[in-house]
């Protein structure tokens, strides 16, 4: 009898959680068919990973040993679930495909905190959103969804460095290729970095007007396409058949990749023309309204526009 209950006991500790060294996230989003895509900055899975959807169900796992990590979920909408995790969680998704936003997870005590946060902001209460935010970074300072909800709020800012004139703010990016660009990279030549995306469309029109401005022009130019695509099959297809030729990088976080966040930007396609000596000459979205004056005044001669 009491190596029975002894027994009973193991079976129900290992049954609410998960094996040492290891990370397992389950449940069900109902009505979903697509697979998901994963990523993150931390080091719980390397580069992009793919959590296969059954008839809704997931059950996925990986070997993990660290404490405190964080991943985001990418849905097929291009919104995005995170999970903070430990080595032994077993995270539990459940929800609709109809209502993403209401998605719950379970499996430790931040991403319980953090759904409650996201259900409140969702329920439409008379509290205002930051309110909401302001009482859980109070009342969960050592959260790591504290310190998410921090960067998030400092992404948003506009920083002043992005005004015409202001000199562009020091980076560094990686190209597909492995070689690196800094601001430093770019002095002494005018720079254009164009961001984008697939899944927002009108790509072939952004490569076209790329191509044909680095024809147009006899003057130094550094033009570096950074793309926003989880899927880098997508990425190498158009880079194939619209033949950028030009510096090309991928950053599947979206706009909580270290770049965008930092400059503020918060939709694509983005533009951000600099000139020699690293100051911006003009900034914005639309490539006709916002860049092509100041093309047409520095880069472009009059025989060839």
């Amino acid at each position: 009898m009491k190596y029975c209950v002894i027994l009973l006991t193991l079976l129900a500790l290992t049954s609410c959680g998960g094996r040492k060294g290891e990370l397992r996230i389950k449940g069900e989003i109902k009505g979903l068919t697509a697979d998901l895509t994963m990523y993150s900055r931390d080091g719980v899975v390397q580069g992009i990973d793919t959590l296969h959807v059954r008839q809704g169900k997931i059950d996925w796992s990986c070997k993990y040993e660290k404490e405190g990590g964080c991943l985001t979920i990418v849905y097929p909408t291009y919104s995005t679930l995170t999970v903070f995790c430990n080595s032994g969680d077993v995270i539990l998704i459940e929800g609709d495909a109809k209502q993403l936003g209401s998605v719950k997870v379970k499996g430790n005590v931040d991403n319980e905190a953090y759904t409650s946060l996201r259900m409140a902001i969702n329920s439409g209460n008379s509290i205002d959103k930051d309110s909401l935010i302001d009482d859980f970074i109070n009342t969960h300072p050592e959260s790591p969804a504290t310190r998410l909800l921090q960067l998030e709020r400092l992404s948003k800012q506009q920083p002043k460095s992005l005004r015409q004139g202001e000199e562009l703010p020091n980076f560094r990016i990686v190209t597909r290729k492995g070689d690196t660009i800094t601001n430093d990279t770019l002095k002494g030549k005018y720079s254009l970095l164009a961001f984008w995306a697939n899944w927002r469309g009108g790509t072939g029109t952004l490569n076209t007007r790329i191509r044909r401005l680095r024809r147009q022009t006899q003057k130094p130019l550094v033009c570096v396409s950074y793309n926003m695509d989880v899927n880098t099959n997508i990425v190498d297809y158009i880079e194939r058949t619209d033949s950028i030729t030009w510096h090309s990088c991928n950053y599947p976080e979206i706009f909580q990749a270290e770049l965008p966040s930092r400059l503020g930007i918060r939709s694509v396609p983005y533009f951000i023309l600099s000139d020699t000596a690293n100051h911006i000459i003009a900034t914005g979205s639309d490539w006709k309204k916002d860049i092509e004056p100041s093309l047409n005044k520095h880069l472009i001669t009059p025989q060839n526009k």
